[in-house]
């Protein structure tokens, strides 16, 4: 039944991708630009084929028209809509599976139940979460920003009510005056942020101003600000003996003109460098230029081109060697109580565990920072490999990831989220995913055959290959997330652009919102 249904929709979409044709082609070959999250963000890092030069003008790409947006949007959504039989069906037989078979996760057994508000809903990472915990028996409430009021988390079955929040970047003391008002009417005990990359920042600073009893799970401001940008979670690397790219912070020109200077008065080591945001900015400049080079003019005009300032500050970072991974983890007290390593991409909707060495030593990379840092939280790092062969990390995104779907079903995840005692007394108590997990997002690949967008900087899987692994949001004990991703969240999206008729880059399943050029 289930290959016939891959059949079946694959012939759907190999249709689809002759009316999506090359009218939105344009639309389709900007998934590195800057509006798209930063999920695997070491690409910055990494060497393509041919670096920008600060003086050659953007190729020029006529914007479609508003008619031809219109349309890309009516096909997307249409393209989801008749895929529904196949989702209802895959669905219904996950859920019958649960109920015959029982669960495929494993129910912690917490002291005391909590009451929970796990923000960011419209995200996949969100709904994992909100499943953790209240499989365990706590009682989870949802939150999330407009124009996200149908987001898919709110249909999650452990979820007892759902809330709409101002934006914490454009109304802050709304913002807070909400959450606050939450935290007071559900007697809130535990607050965890699965929020964008922008809005991260507010729920770390938040805790120094709710009520005493209220936790939030991440780092507090100072920690996460530290290790939010480039240069100061370099120097905490360097700090605690770990291994770190060289790296130098650019709050000026001058400061740029000093570090190359000092390079040239060296011998040659063949080191190559790269100057980006020290902390994440979807509006800052992409063109890429790998210095020193012979051209000092050139050099000179691409650096004071950075506009680098004590309130924008770059960094001036080692060049790494491809692939690129990254890894997550979560951390109670300075103890690592959970962990995956993954291979990344720049648009990451593939988790699977990559084993061997480089898993062994990330893990102890990452037990090493827990414990120097005393963290509680959660923690990305994106890594690459110096020219010698190591692995290091390069950046770090103080909160949680979207690889946290390759962790549901393990016994201790909901006690990692809430006990505020918790330490895994073995390994098989530390929080990993199964060796053999593999998830994707269905749709995402889907929409990829139907050509709305190109394979680039992303993971493309055959069928076959879909066919070993499962969608990361559907669950057999609650499958209604998995529906209303694609069939509510999204097309609900879609269908605000339909009037506007704006451009798009690519519909994000895993983040459950509309790629557009400059976003967040």
């Amino acid at each position: 039944m289930r290959n016939s249904a891959w059949s079946c929709h694959a012939l759907i979409g190999s249709q689809v991708k002759k009316l999506v044709g090359a009218a939105f082609c344009e639309n389709s070959t900007g998934e590195d630009s800057t509006g798209l999250r930063r999920r695997g963000s070491a690409r910055s890092a990494s060497a393509p084929e041919k670096p920008c030069s600060p003086d050659a003008a953007p190729a020029k790409v006529e914007a479609p028209s508003p008619w031809s947006a219109r349309l890309r949007t009516v096909l997307a959504i249409s393209f989801l809509w008749a895929c529904a039989p196949f989702l209802l069906l895959w669905a219904f037989v996950a859920w019958a599976h649960h109920r015959v078979f029982g669960a495929s996760f494993a129910r912690g057994s917490p002291k005391k139940q909590l009451r929970v508000l796990v923000t960011g809903g419209k995200m996949s990472k969100a709904s994992a979460v909100a499943r953790a915990v209240g499989r365990d028996g706590h009682k989870v409430f949802t939150a999330e920003i407009m124009p996200y009021k149908f987001c898919h988390t709110r249909f999650c079955t452990y979820v007892s009510k759902h809330y709409v929040l101002p934006r914490p970047t454009v109304q802050p003391k709304e913002w807070e005056a909400a959450i606050q008002a939450i935290v007071a009417e559900q007697k809130i005990d535990l607050i965890i942020p699965c929020t964008a990359p922008v809005e991260s920042s507010a729920y770390a600073h938040l805790r120094e101003r709710l009520p005493p009893h209220v936790r939030v799970f991440a780092f507090d401001g100072e920690t996460s600000d530290e290790l939010d940008n480039k240069f100061t979670f370099n120097q905490v690397l360097v700090k605690a003996g770990l291994p770190c790219p060289e790296t130098a912070n650019m709050e000026c020109l001058e400061d740029a003109v000093g570090f190359f200077r000092h390079k040239e008065a060296q011998p040659d080591d063949g080191k190559r460098y790269i100057v980006k945001p020290a902390v994440y900015d979807p509006k800052a400049r992409t063109e890429i230029l790998f210095l020193p080079i012979p051209d000092k003019h050139r050099q000179l005009e691409y650096l004071r081109s950075r506009n680098a300032s004590k309130e924008v500050p770059y960094v001036i970072q080692e060049v790494l060697e491809n692939p690129e991974y990254g890894s997550f983890a979560i951390f109670n007290k300075g103890t690592l109580t959970g962990f995956e390593f993954f291979e990344s991409a720049a648009s990451c909707l593939v988790y699977r565990r990559k084993g061997g060495k480089d898993y062994d030593d990330v893990l102890e990379l990452n037990r090493g920072l827990g414990k120097a840092m005393n963290l509680t939280g959660q923690l990305t790092l994106d890594l690459m490999y110096t020219a010698a062969g190591d692995m290091v990390p390069i950046e770090c995104n103080p909160r949680i990831h979207s690889a946290v779907c390759t962790l549901e079903g393990h016994q201790c995840i909901g006690a990692a989220y809430t006990d505020l005692e918790h330490k895994p007394c073995s390994d098989a108590e530390l929080v990993t995913s199964k060796p053999d997990t593999f998830r994707y997002w269905v749709m995402d690949q889907l929409f990829l055959m139907a050509g709305f967008w190109k394979p680039k900087n992303c993971h493309k899987l055959s069928l076959a290959e879909m066919a070993t692994g499962n969608d990361a949001i559907l669950c057999g004990d609650d499958p209604m997330p998995f529906l209303a991703m694609y069939l509510v969240q999204i097309p609900s999206l879609l269908a605000l652009e339909i009037l506007p008729g704006t451009p798009w880059l690519k519909v994000d399943f895993c983040i459950g919102k509309i790629v557009k050029e400059g976003g967040d």
